[in-house]
C-alpha cells in the first residue's frame, strides 16, 4: 500500500465517520423540534429551546469542520491516485459512494429540518406576542376593574 493511499484511506474513513455523526445528530431533531414546541406553549423556557437548537446546530458544524479541514490534504492527495494499487483506489471509491449517499440523506434531511423549525419558530413568535398582549393589556386593566360585583352581575 503506497503512502498517499493509506492517507487518502484514513481522510475517507474519517468523513465517513463525521457523516454518520451528522446522521445521527439528525435522529435528534424530532426532539429539539418538540422543544421548540414546548417552548411555544410555555412548557419549557424559550432560552433552554434556543440553547439545545444552538448545541445541535455546534455539533453540526464540528462535523463539517473535521471534514473541511481535510480538504485541502485530499486534494493533493488525490492528484496522485494513478500510482495507487487497485484494491486501495477501489476502497477510497467505495468510501467516497458510501460518503455521496450520506451526503444526499443528510441534505434532504435538512432540507426538511429547516423548514420544520423556521415553521414552528414563526409559530412560536405568534404565540409569544399573544401572550405579550395578553400581559399588557392585563396590566393596564388590571386596577380598573371594580372589585365588587356591578348590579347587572349579579344573578339570580
Amino acid at each position: 500500500m503506497s503512502g498517499g493511499s493509506e492517507r487518502m484511506r484514513a481522510i475517507a474513513e474519517q468523513r465517513l465517520a463525521s457523516l454518520r455523526a451528522m446522521r445521527a445528530l439528525a435522529a435528534e431533531e424530532s426532539r429539539i423540534l418538540a422543544a421548540v414546541d414546548a417552548a411555544a406553549r410555555g412548557e419549557v423556557g424559550q432560552g433552554e429551546a434556543e440553547d439545545l437548537v444552538a448545541s445541535h446546530l455546534a455539533a453540526r458544524d464540528a462535523c463539517l469542520a473535521s471534514m473541511r479541514d481535510l480538504d485541502a490534504e485530499w486534494r493533493e492527495l488525490a492528484r496522485g491516485a494513478a500510482a495507487w494499487p487497485a484494491a486501495d483506489a477501489a476502497a477510497i471509491a467505495r468510501a467516497a459512494h458510501e460518503s455521496l449517499a450520506l451526503l444526499s440523506e443528510i441534505d434532504a434531511g435538512d432540507a426538511r429540518f429547516a423548514a420544520e423549525l423556521a415553521a414552528r419558530r414563526q409559530g412560536a413568535a405568534v404565540e409569544l406576542a399573544r401572550t405579550d398582549q395578553a400581559r399588557v393589556a392585563q396590566r393596564a386593566y388590571a386596577g380598573t376593574l371594580p372589585t365588587a360585583p356591578r348590579f347587572t352581575d349579579r344573578r339570580g
